[in-house]
Order: C-alpha cells, then sequence, then structure tokens
C-alpha cells in the first residue's frame, strides 16, 4: 500500500529549502552536495530566528472546481509527496502497471505548454521526455516526467483543454521503470526545478490538490 506523507508544501531558502507540515510543523532541510536535502536537527534552546525564521502566510490555494482529468488514466499511485529513501521527492508517481503498454499522459486542466523536451535533447536526462505548462490564470504549474522518447503529441507555446494527451507514460530519464511523475509549483513558472536548480519556485503536495479537484488517486 503507497505510503502518504503530511508535508504540505515545500518552501526554498536560498541553499536550503523548509518543509511545511500539515500539523503546523516547520523543518529545515539542508543540500547534502549530490542534489538532494535531507532534514536538519533543530536545536530546541536556541531561539527560534536562528534555525526557522517566521514563514510567510500559507498560500491561498485556488477553489476547487471538480472539473480536473487524471494525468494517466488507468495508473495507480506508487509513491508520494516528501521525504523518502535517498532525498526528498516533490511530486508523486504513477504507473500503469498491469497495461502492456504505457498509458496516455493527459494534461490535469486547461494550460499553456512552456516545455515539451524529448529524452536527451540538449543535454536533457533526468527528466527524460518531460512537458511543464501553466494554468491560463497562471495559478499552477505541472510538470510531466519520464514519458516515452518521441513521444510528446504537444509543443511549446500550444494552449491545451482539459483531457488533451501530452505523450505516453515511459522510463526515460533518470528512473528504474515505466511511469509518471507529476509535480506542481504554484503560480506561473515557464520551467520550473526543484531545489537546489531552481530556487524561489514553490512545490506542493499534488495528490491534496487533484483530489479536490475531482480526481480520484
Amino acid at each position: 500500500m503507497p505510503i502518504e506523507y503530511n508535508i504540505k508544501y515545500v518552501e526554498a531558502l536560498g541553499d536550503m529549502v523548509r518543509l511545511h507540515y500539515s500539523d503546523g510543523k516547520k523543518v529545515l532541510a539542508f543540500p547534502d552536495g549530490k542534489g538532494r536535502f535531507k532534514p536538519g536537527t533543530v536545536d530546541p534552546g536556541a531561539p527560534p530566528e536562528t534555525y526557522d525564521p517566521p514563514a510567510p502566510v500559507d498560500p491561498e490555494l485556488p477553489p476547487s472546481t471538480g472539473d480536473w482529468d487524471h494525468p494517466l488514466p488507468g495508473a495507480v499511485f506508487t509513491s508520494g509527496f516528501g521525504m523518502r529513501t535517498g532525498g526528498f521527492h516533490y511530486g508523486i508517481d504513477l504507473s500503469t502497471t498491469t497495461a502492456a503498454t504505457g498509458g496516455n499522459v493527459h494534461s490535469v486542466t486547461d494550460m499553456v505548454v512552456t516545455v515539451a523536451v524529448d529524452a536527451f535533447e540538449g543535454g536533457n536526462w533526468s527528466g527524460g521526455t518531460h512537458v511543464k505548462g501553466h494554468t491560463l490564470d497562471g495559478a499552477y504549474t505541472f510538470a510531466y516526467y519520464h514519458m516515452a522518447d518521441e513521444s510528446l503529441a504537444v509543443a511549446v507555446g500550444d494552449t491545451v483543454t482539459k483531457g488533451t494527451v501530452l505523450g505516453v507514460e515511459g522510463a526515460t530519464g533518470n528512473v528504474t521503470g515505466t511511469h509518471l511523475h507529476f509535480e506542481i509549483s504554484l503560480g506561473n513558472h515557464d520551467n520550473p526545478w526543484p531545489p537546489p536548480y531552481n530556487n524561489g519556485v514553490q512545490f506542493i503536495d499534488p495528490l491534496p490538490i487533484l483530489r479536490d479537484h475531482g480526481i480520484n488517486i
């Protein structure tokens, strides 16, 4: 059974990140030199401002409309947002494990495509074939990673509607099996990457957002 994490969102702070938990707890995480972050140990005797400066007000998320689509119809949920072996996982993983071939990856809602890259194109390796785009109102930016090579069905600059096929689930990039890695960040970003590569981008757990918009995962 998949493990669900209670991290609400991640806040980038220069060369570190702050993990905001659903119960209100906040923990700093520091780079380990391998592109990953490890939670630090908080000194309970230290003044709060020395290890955890005041956090900004929690972002106000757009209200649910109940009209989004599943990013990978027919898939099962295999990995959640939060800490796991090897570092922090900034999205969720979905896999059509019973399918003979990878399933079609769908746009969860209307969006403007800002990235559409085939595996290894332009030196890309970690994300494999992937698509990124933001909602028409700029409230959210989505990222869909590890699709099959040469399966892209959209191009940069396209405005696509909910349910548009973006590509086919695959195993390109830094992966160990066929699946879709799906991320959501707050706001309008052309090409967001998790820390430490792109500071200032706030990644949030996609699972409650998708469920709030009527997606059964």
